[in-house]
C-alpha cells in the first residue's frame, strides 16, 4: 500500500493528519509519504502509527514526513510512532522540519531569477516526489496549477526565506 499526502498552509489554517499503518499478514508492505509547506501562521501537526501485529513476519513499512517552513509564524510537528510486535521485519520512519535552504535560493538569484520567483520554484520542486507518484496521473496538472495558485500568498516584496 502506498500512502500520499500534500498540503500548502497559509493565513491561520492548522493541519491535522493521522495515520495507521496497520500490519495483519505476512510479507505485507506500506509505503507513506506527508510532503507539506506551511506560510503565514499556519500550522502542521502530523501523527503516525505503524503497527505490526503478532504473526506479520517480512512485513515492510516505511513512514516519511517532510516540512518546509516558509515564514517565521508558521509551525510544523511530527509526530512518528512504530508499534511492533513481531520479529523478523523492516519499519522505519523520517521526518523534516526545516526552512527554504538560502543556498537553493541564492543558485537560482545568480542565475537571474528574482528572489519571490525562485522562492516559489524551490517550493514547487519540494513536492515533485508526491506528484511524480500521483497514482491518478491526469490529476497532477491540476494539482501542479493549485499549488502555484496557492503560492501566490507569498510577498513579492522579498524572498521569505527564513533565517535560522
Amino acid at each position: 500500500t502506498e500512502l500520499l499526502a500534500a498540503y500548502l498552509g497559509s493565513g491561520s489554517q492548522m493541519h491535522d493528519m493521522r495515520t495507521v499503518q496497520r500490519h495483519v499478514a505476512q510479507r505485507t508492505t506500506s509505503n507513506l509519504l506527508f510532503v507539506g509547506a506551511v506560510g503565514d501562521r499556519a500550522s502542521a501537526v502530523y501523527t503516525g502509527l505503524i503497527k505490526i501485529e503478532p504473526g506479520a513476519k517480512r512485513s515492510d513499512a516505511l513512514q516519511t514526513n517532510r516540512n518546509l517552513i516558509l515564514s517565521e509564524g508558521a509551525r510544523a510537528d511530527s509526530v512518528p510512532n512504530l508499534s511492533i510486535e513481531e520479529n523478523d521485519v523492516r519499519c522505519s520512519h523520517a521526518s523534516s522540519t526545516g526552512p527554504v535552504d538560502p543556498e537553493q535560493i541564492y543558485y537560482l538569484e545568480t542565475r537571474g531569477i528574482e528572489p519571490t520567483e525562485a522562492k516559489r520554484l524551490v517550493v514547487k520542486g519540494f513536492f515533485t516526489d508526491v506528484l511524480a507518484k500521483n497514482p491518478v496521473p491526469e490529476t497532477t496538472g491540476w494539482l501542479v496549477d493549485e499549488i502555484e495558485n496557492r503560492l501566490g500568498w507569498m510577498d513579492a516584496s522579498h524572498s521569505g526565506v527564513v533565517r535560522t
